[in-house]
């Protein structure tokens, strides 16, 4: 996984997957209210923890690639994924460092994110994450009584957008009002979906959770995003 995809990953899946909290108020019907309470809730997540799988489908596998574990993001600016099975590997964003870790294989990799920050925390927790993907999606927005979810499809306004990113999906719980699926289909038709299950919101995180202390004998490699 580069270091280009693990951002993709973290703006397309872990940002999106923000939830909504449940309303009090009827329902909202509308893509109109549905966006402003995303927006007010993002406002109000300081802490998310969930438990995720993540399906990929790419042009040179014959099968589905799936891969399962947890997510862990503290506001302001860090990020935890673990992924189980089938290889274990972690990823860690903090203090504007992305580390991709490979217990199995002893070594690690190493990126500065810190030009990218500002994006990628501005979807996880503001409210202008879903302005700024106006400016190059149209959305459209299903609410169909047979489906249990909302559903936000998002399509690009140009052809240059197009050329990277086909499509985003984004799925709502009609109950919960948790984002609780996303699939996101790139430029070429690789395809990556994410389930999230189990999320728990402002729940108490230790910041150590947030320091990978790696084993001396693991090499760490400084990468450069391409």
């Amino acid at each position: 996984m580069s270091a280009r995809q693990i951002i993709t990953a973290a703006l397309c899946a872990a940002t999106l997957s923000a939830p909504l909290f449940a309303a009090k108020k009827p329902a909202p019907v509308t893509i109109e209210e549905v966006v402003k309470k995303v927006q007010e809730t993002q406002k109000k997540t300081n802490t998310l923890q969930a438990e995720f799988r993540q399906e990929k489908e790419l042009a040179l596998l014959a099968k589905p690639e799936v891969s399962t574990g947890t997510f862990v993001y503290s506001k302001p600016n860090s990020v935890l994924w673990n992924y189980d099975s089938p290889k274990r590997v972690t990823v860690l964003i903090s203090k504007g460092i992305l580390t991709t870790y490979y217990p199995d294989l002893n070594k690690a990799e190493s990126v500065d994110v810190k030009r990218f920050e500002d994006r990628i925390f501005k979807y996880m927790g503001a409210t202008g994450a879903i302005d700024d993907l106006a400016r190059y999606f149209d959305f459209t927005f299903t609410d169909n009584a047979a489906n249990p979810s909302y559903v936000l499809d998002l399509t690009p306004k140009s052809k240059v957008v197009a050329r990277r990113v086909r499509r985003i999906k984004i799925s709502i719980d009609k109950q919960s009002f948790l984002t609780d699926r996303i699939e996101y289909v790139e430029g070429d038709g690789d395809t990556t979906r994410y389930e999230f299950k189990n999320i728990r919101i402002n729940q108490p995180i230790e910041q150590s959770r947030f320091t990978l202390n790696l084993p001396p004998t693991v090499r760490v490699e400084q990468m450069n995003l391409q």
